[in-house]
């Protein structure tokens, strides 16, 4: 019998991370990387080792933003995988600011500048990220202006991989492997088993078993609750978020402009706090109320996403 239920896409991030992330999938994950980077005309890595495993029991709640894939090469570059289905307008600061935040945690282990190994972001987006560029995949490092052969450093490097209508024409033109493995990600969900199974004919083993993966999970009813749920925590989400906004709109209307996005800007950031840690004392948002400096509440914003304990927020603001 036909499942009547949507298809769930193969760059859903509960699929993502269970298909990269889940303890002996570490040979897919090295598949896709290396893919990438063959591409774009760079060398293989050996092995890949996941540093943030698949967890069903934490997955829902973790933050709203797209669940990253954090890896390690035997040769200690850095890899983060990220798979992007909405647009943001500060989507390019937030990869800049967990690649930096991916690298500077390298000195937490004691070592000497010296020692600070690459770190390379890989960004597949379902929309058009650089629409000014032609090319599909695209690789950014930091180059002289003047003669762009120079490289500042090779530590920093971010490849990103366009899924959308205007680039999708260019897949015949990529290296096999990597051709294979965007149409699994862009046609899983839109065409049937028996075309799938035609299409990925002649990949490496790494991409059929991923299709594997994907047809397993889509008959498996506690994952797809999973995304299921993870859709539904993100709709809250943002419909708080637009709660939040509104409030602070009006609020501003009766305080003043500059008032009221602070007071927008502090809700936003309570929300999140009550999304992660369920609770907020009223003495930590009494004391989120008395800050008017927005620079110092942009700060905090982020801070919000990534401190580890409610504690650690509340130690930020004292």
């Amino acid at each position: 019998m036909t499942d009547p239920r949507p298809k769930i896409p193969a760059t859903a991030d509960t699929f993502i991370h269970y298909l990269f992330a889940s303890p002996g999938n570490e040979s897919i994950l090295l598949s896709f990387i290396n893919a990438v980077r063959e591409n774009a005309g760079q060398s293989p890595v050996k092995e890949t080792r996941v540093l943030n495993p698949f967890n069903p029991q934490t997955f829902r709640t973790e933050k709203r933003t797209i669940i990253d894939i954090k890896a390690r090469a035997e040769n200690n570059h850095s890899f983060i995988i990220e798979f992007q289905v909405a647009s943001h307008p500060a989507f390019g600061n937030r990869v800049l600011y967990y690649w930096a935040k991916t690298y500077g945690s390298q000195l937490l282990l004691g070592n000497a500048y010296e020692k600070l190994s690459p770190v390379i972001s890989i960004i597949v987006t379902c929309f058009p990220l650089f629409p000014q560029l032609e090319k599909l995949q695209n690789m950014f490092r930091i180059t002289a202006q003047d003669n762009p052969e120079t490289k500042f450093t090779d530590d920093l490097q971010i490849y990103t991989l366009e899924l959308e209508d205007t680039k999708l024409g260019q897949l015949p033109t990529l290296n096999k492997p990597l051709r294979k493995w965007l149409e699994f990600f862009h046609y899983s969900d839109k065409k049937s088993e028996a075309e799938m199974n035609a299409l990925l004919q002649g990949s490496e083993p790494a991409v059929t078993q991923a299709y594997d993966a994907y047809v397993r999970f889509g008959h498996d009813e506690q994952l797809r609750l999973l995304e299921d749920a993870r859709q539904q925590y993100l709709h809250d989400y943002t419909s708080d978020m637009e709660y939040a906004k509104r409030k602070g709109h009006a609020e501003g209307h009766a305080e003043g402009h500059a008032e009221g996005r602070v007071v927008e800007k502090i809700a936003a950031i309570l929300l999140t706090l009550i999304k992660r840690f369920r609770v907020v004392p009223e003495s930590l948002e009494t004391r989120m109320f008395t800050i008017t400096d927005l620079e110092r509440l942009e700060k905090l914003a982020d801070f919000a996403y990534d401190c580890e304990t409610l504690d650690e927020f509340d130690k930020a603001i004292k």
